[in-house]
């Protein structure tokens, strides 16, 4: 799989160096239709494996409770969906690269994709163009859903960072 070397996601062009993009895997492109859902892609950074997805936007969580949408959805059962739709594309992720890691699921991994053999898990979530004063209450949606699966909190113990773009750029997740 030849990777490109700053891929674009959601208006952002991501630092893939040490990184298996596998949302645009053939493992992955063949199980979205049975409803899995994964990041953009799993990215080595010294002893972190980072999880990482991006999106272009996000229900303001300052907005959450008078925000409805033509659906006539309140904005805070948007957020809701949004937070679980990131939830499930981590812990997907996350299940899929085990597969793989164990020989469950068949598929090659990048060569220049090379993990150490321990590391911590890092779940990212990169908006862009988005106040940086509005990713922590995101950011704690995400942990207290997260840390509600046993697994989540008691075996892989995930870090999870909601950054904004200028915030991912300090970090060299982006160019």
């Amino acid at each position: 799989m030849q990777i490109d070397k700053f891929p674009e996601y959601s208006g952002m062009r991501f630092v893939v160096d040490n990184a298996y993009p596998i949302e645009d895997s053939q493992v992955c492109q063949t199980l979205s239709t049975s409803g899995i859902r994964s990041v953009e892609l799993i990215r080595c950074k010294s002893d972190k494996l980072l999880f990482v997805e991006a999106k272009s936007s996000f229900p303001n969580p300052g907005n959450i409770k008078t925000n409805p949408d033509k659906k006539n959805k309140t904005g805070s059962e948007l957020f809701k969906e949004r937070v679980d739709e990131i939830c499930d594309k981590f812990t997907h992720s996350l299940n899929l690269y085990s597969a793989i890691d164990v020989g469950v699921i068949e598929e090659i991994l990048p060569e220049e994709f090379n993990p150490p053999e321990r590391v911590s898990l890092v779940f990212v979530l990169v908006i862009n163009d988005f106040e940086q004063s509005w990713c922590p209450p995101i950011e704690k949606a995400i942990k207290s859903q997260l840390n509600d699966s046993f697994c989540m909190a008691n075996i892989w113990k995930p870090t999870v960072y909601v950054i904004n773009h200028e915030t991912a750029r300090r970090r060299k997740i982006i160019v």
